[in-house]
């Protein structure tokens, strides 16, 4: 099993987190905040501990930082990883299904019970989120979130940095705008 640690920590973290130990592929090592949490992983201290860690062996990454309002800051931190020379690996929970065909970027996460079917094209840094449906042909610009439950009918284009709130249905070959927020619960015709 190969070292990993989560940058930030909150409720997005944990959720990744419980993935991460499900997927069995990484052990994690504790976390970076900017202040220490209640947290059965161990805070290793602000982003400036990274540069230890990196030093010390741990060459993946997990961002923990959750989308509402903070792609930019994910966006960020996905570069300064990256040009610490971080890996940050795709974490899909074991439960979620994703097709042979599908493309998935670098540092996606993709939660329980999520469906990922043929041909989709998800870029970096996106949250597919528990129970997200993304259908065949679908393509998910970078750090785009598509939210619990939200369900995007074939070939539908989500831009970067957009979101798709919980519960919400895209109809097939509809366009999601980048930075656009469709609210949960509606549906794009």
């Amino acid at each position: 099993m190969e070292d990993i640690l989560l940058v930030g920590y909150g409720g997005h973290a944990k959720s990744v987190a419980d993935c991460i130990e499900r997927q069995e592929k990484y052990r994690i090592i504790g976390y970076t905040d900017l202040k220490e949490h209640d947290s059965k992983y161990r805070y290793l201290g602000t982003d400036e501990a990274l540069k230890d860690c990196y030093g010390h062996g741990v060459k993946n990454a997990a961002v923990g930082i959750g989308y509402m309002g903070k792609d930019e800051l994910r966006m960020k931190l996905y570069q300064k990883l990256k040009s610490m020379g971080f890996t940050l690996p795709t974490i899909a929970d074991p439960s979620a299904v994703i097709a042979e065909t599908a493309r998935i970027g670098e540092g996606t996460f993709i939660g329980k019970g999520a469906v990922v079917n043929a041909e989709a094209d998800i870029g970096k840094m996106v949250i597919v989120n528990t129970m997200a449906l993304i259908e065949h042909e679908c393509m998910i610009g970078d750090y785009a979130h598509i939210a619990v439950a939200a369900v995007l009918c074939g070939q539908v284009e989500v831009g970067s940095s957009a979101f798709v709130g919980a519960n919400a249905t895209v109809i097939q070959c509809r366009k999601i705008a980048p930075h656009q927020i469709v609210p949960a619960g509606v549906t794009i015709r």
